[in-house]
């Protein structure tokens, strides 16, 4: 009798090990008609490239699934019309047919994760393979896999950074083909920055009517309406080579506030458009930062926004002023008080005949004769 509860007691323990999986499924029977439903999504997706990997019906269970933590369970692991949440690991594929693939912190996908009908969340986890999200049966158009966590940090900041080593890459192009329409601009921005603002706003709201008229302008005759395309592009052109030039005006103005006085031009202009650049990038990076906290992200996102259209509109107001850097601000400058005998001088300048200093005369001695 003693043998016999150890036995079962033995048998439960085991038992007990696989329990954890077990009950955490939330499974029902399938009518036939969610069959026949889900088996039809499945050989519409396996048509597909994402789908060739789906295994059967038979393999899915119904209803929502969960991996526990520490629990290793192998692939493929398929839920339909349910969710799976990773928590533990699963050696081989996921999948999940009207519902999502959840990877939380701990859990690990050594294959690919697919959900069809839902999306592919790795919040936390790890997902070895590919990560793909396919548009309901009937649709086009399919979700794409959101992260979160660190992972979702990480992307953004990717893209922050990469766009940071364009508008770099632009900037130095200019300082060095363009160089002095960028000192122009610079300096017309430092000169009236208000009134750049002011004239970067109303370029802003005039830019859509201008080209309307433009085009008007040019339909008038047969030839003109032939030239609309060209001038259009042209315009487009002209008008995203005045931002950018006016941009990169503003970041040298923000930067100049931290560079000193160097022995070259051109190195002290490429300082001052780096760390300008640097100042404009730091709040897209506090979004990036706060990708997972909503209101900070959007409290971070409209300051962003707000400093880089400031910085835009009046750079392009400036542009405006300088004619593309083609024309230079006039700047006063007091003129320093001259010493009288400063223009004496033995050279001649200017065709101007040299006037001699005049010299004491020495006088004669004292009983000379004539």
């Amino acid at each position: 009798m003693r043998r016999f509860g150890m036995v079962a007691v033995a048998t439960l323990i085991a038992i007990g090990g696989t329990v954890p999986l077990r009950a955490q499924q939330q499974t029902a029977a399938p009518s036939a008609a969610a069959r026949d439903s889900v088996a039809q999504v499945l050989d519409s997706a396996r048509a597909t490239r994402a789908g060739r990997a789906l295994p059967s019906i038979d393999r899915f269970t119904w209803g929502n699934l969960t991996i526990p933590a520490g629990a290793s369970v192998d692939g493929p692991v398929a839920a339909a019309h349910g969710s799976v949440n990773v928590r533990g690991t699963v050696t081989g594929d996921v999948f999940a047919v009207g519902g999502d693939v959840v990877v939380h912190s701990g859990g690990e996908v050594t294959g690919s994760a697919l959900a069809l009908q839902g999306k592919v969340i790795v919040n936390g986890g790890r997902v070895g393979g590919e990560m793909k999200a396919a548009a309901p049966f009937g649709t086009s158009e399919a979700p794409k896999p959101r992260l979160t966590g660190a992972l979702a940090v990480r992307h953004a900041l990717q893209i922050t950074a990469g766009w940071f080593v364009v508008v770099l890459l632009v900037g130095l192009g200019v300082i060095l083909f363009s160089g002095a329409q960028l000192e122009a601009v610079v300096q017309a921005l430092e000169a009236r920055f208000t009134m750049a603002f002011l004239v970067g706003i109303a370029a802003q709201v005039g830019a859509i009517p201008l080209l309307v008229l433009l085009c008007l302008a040019l339909a008038v005759t047969i030839v003109g309406i032939l030239l609309i395309p060209f001038a259009v592009v042209a315009y487009i052109l002209g008008a995203a080579g005045l931002v950018t030039l006016g941009a990169l005006a503003a970041a040298s103005v923000a930067g100049h506030a931290l560079v000193r006085e160097g022995p070259n031009v051109r190195v002290r202009a490429v300082r001052s458009v780096l760390i300008g650049i640097v100042l404009l990038t730091l709040p897209w990076l506090a979004c990036a930062a706060l990708v997972n906290s909503p209101w900070g992200e959007l409290l971070a996102r409209i300051a962003a926004i707000a400093i880089t259209w400031v910085a835009a509109s009046a750079g392009l107001g400036a542009a405006l002023m300088a004619r593309g850097g083609v024309r230079r601000v006039q700047v006063r400058v007091a003129q320093a008080e001259v010493s009288p005998e400063g223009w004496q001088t033995p050279t001649p300048i200017g065709g101007i005949v040299a006037a001699r200093r005049p010299t004491a005369t020495p006088s004669s001695p004292t009983g000379a004769s004539n």
